[in-house]
């Protein structure tokens, strides 16, 4: 099982990387559509959707909605609706936490709308990010992200005492948290100096955000992770072998890209 989630691992970075560094924007925009209509027929999956065809046509009109999106949305649009899913997905887990897993959002509509609105802000601004900033930057920003997940599990086998959302996510602890946002701030002032943009702000200033930012992929994880509860679900998905579905491996990603992008977009210059 381990030997199989390494070379699932292995293999995903380097097509990751491929796509990241050597695809022209065009090509790009497709990659992550794709990506992105295999989230979303995952996501069916959280609303008990089980035909196919029923599957397929969310899935559809999710990425067709992405790809209007991309020409269409303004940075701002991208804000408001940024700012409207974190409160949305705050919202749930709070709610999940504090009835102990009674109360969530069992709604099929209000989970296949949810799913629409990640999705497709999540591709919108994955687009645009690479569109208006280099490779390197993008790189160091999800490795930033990365960097919350394995300075959170490091910290919290270490010091995790205070559970974070038991009913949520048993292992996740505040100790992990704050020691994932300690590695991500370092990360990000050693790939500020490495990537060397031109910044509106100081490089202290930008890497403190960069971390309390990246420390929104834990609510997206947790979102994730009420909505398996509720579905009964394990995985999202068996694609990926060893590691489930697409959004298992891209939960944390849906809200942390789009919050990252708008950082470096009102705070760098391009």
């Amino acid at each position: 099982m381990l030997k199989q989630r390494i070379i699932t691992a292995v293999i995903l970075a380097v097509l990751a990387s491929l796509a990241l560094f050597e695809a022209s924007n065009q090509s790009w925009q497709w990659i992550v559509l794709g990506v992105g209509f295999i989230a979303a027929w995952e996501w069916a999956g959280f609303a008990q959707i089980e035909a196919l065809w029923k599957k397929a046509l969310y899935a559809g009109v999710t990425t067709l909605i992405g790809f209007y999106a991309v020409e269409t949305l303004s940075d701002q649009n991208i804000l408001m609706l940024t700012v409207l899913e974190a409160l949305l997905l705050l919202s749930v887990v709070s709610r999940y936490q504090r009835t102990q897993g009674k109360v969530g959002t069992r709604s099929v509509g209000y989970v296949m709308l949810a799913g629409i609105l990640s999705v497709v802000l999540f591709t919108t601004a994955f687009i645009h990010f690479r569109a208006e900033f280099s490779p390197q930057v993008v790189l160091m920003s999800l490795v930033v992200i990365w960097a919350i997940d394995t300075g959170a599990y490091f910290s919290g086998r270490k010091f995790g005492k205070t559970k974070l959302a038991v009913h949520v996510s048993p292992g996740k602890t505040w100790e992990g948290v704050w020691g994932g946002a300690a590695l991500a701030f370092i990360i990000s002032l050693i790939g500020l100096f490495l990537v060397q943009p031109e910044l509106l702000f100081s490089e202290w200033i930008f890497a403190l955000g960069l971390a309390l930012v990246a420390l929104f992929s834990v609510l997206g994880d947790l979102f994730e992770s009420v909505l398996k509860r509720q579905a009964g679900l394990k995985d999202s998905g068996k694609i990926l072998p060893g590691h489930g579905g697409v959004l298992d491996r891209i939960d944390s990603l849906l809200i942390a890209v789009p919050m990252l992008y708008l950082l470096w977009h009102f705070g760098a210059v391009a």
